[in-house]
């Protein structure tokens, strides 16, 4: 908050770095419910006057979006019953907080008018501003929720709040269905089966049906509460990395649906884990298990929830700066399955809180910290500090190995003919040249989920890496050293493009191009600003974040321990590191993302190759090939996890991790047909033999492994360029 307690809707590390100067109704009226104390009166009216600079003079209601300067955006002159049931109960709080009967008075008078236009309606999403038209006719089971937990909260014994209760005990029954709680309703009043099942709805539809529990509204309320909960905690689990998705699909499954996201209601395809999402779920489940009622194994499964979702929050509590973390996204490798993790969301719709973008490509940084999450952190919190975790022992010390980091040379000798269309590569990996560096694809407005090509470090280590790989010279280094030298900030880290967020992510892919081009002493980098970013990433577990506080993962420790290693640094707590990531390794030989999570090819290749980098043998070495060659199917590719199907991107981390430690797959012909097998007809790549050229990801995938399985790879090449 700033002295006048307005309260900017997204920071970055701290209040010095405001990624989102706009100012919500949402965050203003959840700062006025959730920060005074009871006696607290200075700070309610200092909350209460931020909040009332949203008032609508010409009609009733709230702007809900001010501009940095306090004048409403257009685009906030809206209503949305949640937001205005919100501003009313907090008008109600703050009459109640400060004694002043007006206040409440003209809170009951705000919530009357929401109801109304509601009811009136038919529950719609978002009416215009004079409350008469319909803008979006759908029915969100979170509009309808937190105009229970307003209207139950506000109610001063006047029979109309009892009847709207009734009513909306009634419209809460039609998003009930017998593996969950459907998100929305189409306009038509059925479910709308492409948004699916979000764990906010559920967590907000169990403290509503738990407020209508408590006055008798409805018999079955405590058992809805339960069962919204309970589909949350059976179907929205993140596989080895905790806490829960945000959303499933209509059959109850986390998967990316393109499908939805284009022709549903706006969103990305990709789920993701919410930090907001995580509070609301653990004041839910503590609400609904308080009912007592529940009893048996249920008690037991919702106490569960609670605790498991109040330990992500703490988990993502920055111990640097404080505050919480929005939350955390990942790549999807198979149609079902979450895999590599990002500190990102990808293809959010424009102008999504705290988003940035680049190209044809929206993403939010998770490194970020809303206002939202804050506020109902701490609520689900309490005003208490994480314990910081700490590094766990290493049972024995790892035998030295020395790693010559050579990058003088790429490969010994040119890929064997016929497998594939080389020249036709090349046509489409030079085709992604833009301005001073390289897109993802060669398209500059495709459809679908396509990138365009837009210049961005990701790509750049890429081609860059690839040309070097086939002998091609890369055009205009001087040039691409000065696009990627344009994207560091003043923090020291590298953003994906000038201007953009620093990450340990797009660092690392500027720095090790920089590196293999020869600009390690270019007059434009920052060297000791870069190792003091990526020192601040390190937490106390050992490990790193994707930045500054973020929580470690073995993903993006090792692209940090990487960077340092290639400009000659080792990074600080190197012991700490190494606990870390040895923690990592499971009885099967593989490793985990984290410790305790599950083996994928993804997280095995990241530690085995940051302890190569080290200078370390990794342990077990025999055990981790044994288990990495075993998840071979008979077509030549390999499945990232035990039980689980093929996929390119995993298919690539189990061949160089077989590499770094001097092994190869057991059927080598039959990986490289099944990599070949999925050239595409203009030269690039794609994940699926016969469909659409993805990125040069997927090209990088296929022409570095291929090398390597032809055993032509320089192994310091495999080991460093990722």
């Amino acid at each position: 908050m700033d002295d006048n307690a307005r309260v900017p809707a997204v920071i970055g590390r701290d209040a010095t770095d405001v990624i989102t100067p706009d100012r919500a109704l949402r965050d203003a009226a959840l700062a006025l419910l959730v920060l005074p104390g009871s006696d607290d009166q200075e700070l309610a009216s200092r909350l209460l006057d931020a909040l009332r600079e949203f008032d609508d003079l010409e009609h009733p209601g709230f702007h809900e979006l001010l501009d940095v300067t306090g004048a409403p955006h257009v685009v906030g002159d809206v209503r949305t019953p949640s937001s205005q049931a919100l501003a009313g109960w907090a008008l109600y709080r703050a009459g109640s907080l400060l004694g002043e009967e007006a206040l409440v008075a003209a809170a009951h008078e705000c919530l009357r008018q929401v109801i109304e236009a509601v009811t009136a309606h038919g529950w719609p999403a978002r009416l215009d501003r004079s409350w008469a038209t319909i803008l979006d006719g759908a029915s969100p089971l979170e509009e309808a929720a937190v105009l229970v937990l307003a209207a139950d909260a506000v109610d001063d014994g006047a029979p109309e709040w009892s009847t709207f209760l009734d009513v909306a005990a009634r419209h809460l029954e039609r998003y009930v269905h017998e593996n969950g709680v459907w998100a929305c309703l189409t306009p038509r009043g059925e479910p709308d089966t492409m948004y699916g099942h979000r764990a906010r709805a559920g967590a907000l539809a169990a403290l509503a049906w738990a407020a209508l529990h408590d006055r008798g509204c409805h018999d079955r309320a405590a058992d809805h509460a339960r069962q919204a909960l309970l589909h949350v905690q059976a179907h929205h689990p993140h596989v080895g990395a905790r806490g829960y998705w945000d959303r499933s699909d209509a059959a109850s499954v986390v998967r990316v649906d393109p499908v939805a996201a284009l022709h549903g209601r706006p969103d990305s395809p990709f789920p993701a884990k919410l930090l907001a999402d995580h509070a609301l779920l653990a004041l839910a489940a503590r609400r609904v298990t308080a009912l007592g009622e529940v009893g048996g194994d249920a008690d037991v499964q919702l106490k569960a929830l609670a605790e498991e979702a109040t330990a992500e929050v703490e988990r993502y509590t920055d111990p640097q700066a404080g505050g919480v973390f929005q939350g955390q996204g990942s790549w999807f490798s198979t149609p079902v399955d979450p895999t590599v993790p990002l500190a990102r969301h990808v293809m959010a719709p424009p102008r999504s809180t705290g988003s940035f973008a680049v190209g044809n490509t929206t993403y939010v940084p998770f490194h970020q910290k809303h206002a939202q999450t804050q506020l109902l952190a701490l609520r689900a919190l309490g005003d208490r500090t994480p314990t910081a975790s700490k590094a766990p022992t290493l049972a024995e010390p790892l035998e030295p190995v020395p790693f010559d980091n050579d990058l003088s040379w790429v490969t010994s000798a040119p890929l064997s003919e016929g497998l594939v269309d080389i020249p036709g590569y090349l046509r489409w990996l030079r085709s992604t040249a833009s301005g001073l560096g390289y897109g993802l694809t060669p398209y500059p407005a495709p459809l679908g989920l396509r990138s365009d090509r837009t210049a961005q470090t990701f790509s750049v280590l890429h081609v860059v890496s690839d040309l070097m790989a086939l002998g091609e010279p890369v055009p205009d280094v001087p040039g691409v050293l000065t696009g990627v030298f344009a994207t560091q900030n003043t923090d020291g880290g590298f953003g994906e493009q000038p201007g953009l967020p620093s990450e340990a992510f797009t660092t690392y892919c500027a720095v090790l191009t920089a590196v293999v081009l020869g600009g390690g002493d270019h007059p434009a980098f920052d060297r000791d600003a870069c190792v003091e970013f990526l020192r601040a990433c390190q937490r106390s577990e050992g490990g790193f974040g994707n930045a500054p506080g973020y929580p470690p993962d073995a993903w993006h420790s090792h692209l940090a321990a990487l960077t340092l290693v290639a400009l000659g640094v080792r990074p600080d707590h190197e012991d700490n590191l190494v606990e870390f990531l040895v923690s990592c390794q499971n009885s099967d030989g593989g490793y985990g993302n984290l410790p305790g999570s599950p083996s994928d090819t993804f997280a095995t290749f990241r530690v085995v190759d940051t302890l190569v980098a080290l200078g370390l043998r990794p342990p077990h070495a025999d055990k981790t090939v044994a288990w990495l060659r075993g998840l071979q199917t008979e077509a030549g590719g390999f499945r990232y996890r035990e039980s689980s199907v093929e996929s390119f991107v995993g298919s690539y981390h189990a061949i160089a991790a077989l590499y770094v430690l001097g092994a190869l797959p057991a059927d080598t012909a039959a990986c490289m047909r099944w990599l070949a097998a999925r050239q595409s007809a203009d030269g690039g790549f794609s994940r699926t033999p016969g469909g659409p050229s993805e990125t040069t990801d997927e090209g990088f995938i296929a022409i570095q492994a291929i090398h390597m399985l032809e055993g032509k790879l320089n192994r310091s090449w495999a080991v460093m360029m990722t």
